[in-house]
């Protein structure tokens, strides 16, 4: 593994996907062999931040149809 820089695709930062970060990804985290950084940190949590709100949201209106149909 060697250090490679990257390009994040949310802010345009600059960035090194480290080689410590590869090696946990392809080998504990069974990542693809073909992916690659595409997100810095913040970006990334972000986004993690964005998806578990929309999973919500997601989840709440399901369960709001489910108790309406019940009714």
């Amino acid at each position: 593994y060697i250090d490679e820089p990257f390009e994040c695709a949310g802010c345009k930062s600059q960035e090194i996907w480290k080689a410590t970060q590869q090696k946990w990804w392809y080998e504990v985290a069974g990542g693809n062999v073909e992916s690659r950084a595409k997100l810095c940190r913040s970006c990334r949590r972000k986004e993690r931040e964005r998806r578990a709100g929309a999973r919500r949201i997601h989840l709440e209106g399901v369960a709001k149809k489910a108790a309406s149909k019940r009714r």
